[in-house]
Parts: C-alpha cells; structure tokens; sequence
C-alpha cells in the first residue's frame, strides 16, 4: 500500500480528520480553537483529529512544542498529497439504500444468508453513481454522506494496492482486499463498468475466495442480465 493512499484513506474514514482537513488545506494553517468554530465541530472532536493526523505525519505543529498558546498547526507535504487524492474522488453520486433500492436484491440476500454476522455493508459502485446498503442502521449513523462519498471512490478508484491472491486469465486482479480502521473491504471488479464492494467485520474469519465466488457468481449474471435488456 503506497503512503500517500495509505493517508488518504486515513482521512476519509473520519468525518472530523476529513474536515479539519479540508480547512487547513482551504487555509493553510489553523488553530484548533478557530477550526471548531468555522467548521461547527466540538473542539476536542477538532484536537482529537489533530492529534491522530500529527500521528499519522498527515498534520505538523507549526511552532515550537513549548508553545502553549497559538498552537497552529498545517498539513504536511504528506498531508498535502494525501488530501488532494482525497478531493480528487470526492465526485461519485451515491445513494444509501434499502434491499430494494439495490440494484441486485439476491446478491444481498445471499451475502446475508452467508455472512450475515460479519457483514457490515455492500456497495454496487459505477463510474459516476454507487448504491449502498447498510446491515444496520447503527452502522448507518458512523459515517456522513461525503465520507462515504470519499471511501466508496477512493477505494474504486485507486490501482490495486497489494498482489492479489488471485488473478482471472485476463491477469486482473479477481479482488482486492482493503484495510480500514474498523473494517476489511473486499472491491471485486463485476465487469468494467460495475465494481462490488464488500465490508466486514475486521475479524471476518470466513474465506474471502468463498465470499468473492459468490459475488462474481450472481453479479456478472445480474450484469448480463441488464446487458441484454
């Protein structure tokens, strides 16, 4: 995994990280006390961020550690690169949807009939649009629109990141598996226009292959399907 994307991906699976962000990269420092009030965020949401950022060598303290008041802070080179990949995917239309609103209702059904305790959420992503379905409406309330906006197409969007286990004749990569803070992702390519992403638990004990099998089997169905309507 390249560093600019590991941060990337860093900032967009927080709202807080991902909008203390954008304020420092709109103006080019800040203090934690001014971004709370100019973003409406809770300061010690707005220090907390900062605080994981400077972590991650995403953000900098831009003067001396001793300093106890007039703490500013800005984004590293780092910091930079990686927020500019960020906005760069922030232009996908997503809708969150119910079972029915998915475009491939079985494919659900049987993901939850499989993996249903691990499962976290499923997203039927193409090049301008992705529906996405929550397990639950608890996991719903975790993330805003534009995090989601920014996950589901930084994670298209990006090149494959490790070797994958697996290829098809072709030499594609079959799937490719992402690691967030809370969650694996599972992004597995449906045809060259539809990319299926699957999220679990972070302690998903059941094959990913087995997992893959199933989305390939029913979605290239659902694909030809609609290909020769």
């Amino acid at each position: 995994m390249t560093e600019t994307w590991d941060s990337a991906g860093y900032i967009a699976s927080s709202r807080y990280r991902l909008t203390v962000c954008d304020y420092l990269a709109e103006h080019g420092s800040g203090l934690p006390s001014r971004i709370a009030a100019e973003t409406d965020l809770a300061q010690p949401h707005v220090s907390r961020a900062l605080s994981e950022l400077r972590e991650q060598g995403i953000a900098e303290l831009l003067v001396p550690e001793s300093q106890q008041k007039g703490r500013l802070y800005g984004l590293t080179d780092l910091g930079e690169l990686a927020y500019e990949r960020v906005a760069l995917d922030q232009r996908i239309e997503l809708s969150v949807v119910d079972s029915d609103g998915f475009p491939d209702s079985s494919l659900l059904a049987e993901l939850e009939a499989q993996h249903g305790g691990d499962l976290r959420a499923v997203a039927w992503v193409e090049p301008t649009k992705a529906w996405i379905h929550f397990s639950s409406s608890a996991l719903l309330d975790e993330y805003d629109e534009e995090t989601l906006k920014t996950i589901v197409s930084t994670l298209v969007n990006e090149e494959p990141l490790t070797e994958s286990l697996e290829d098809l004749p072709a030499g594609q990569p079959e799937y490719v598996v992402f690691g967030l803070e809370e969650a694996l992702v599972v992004r597995i390519p449906a045809d060259d226009d539809v990319n299926i992403l699957i999220s679990v638990d972070r302690s998903f004990d059941t094959g990913v292959e087995s997992l893959t099998e199933t989305c390939l089997k029913l979605t290239r169905a659902s694909v030809l399907d609609t290909e020769m309507d």
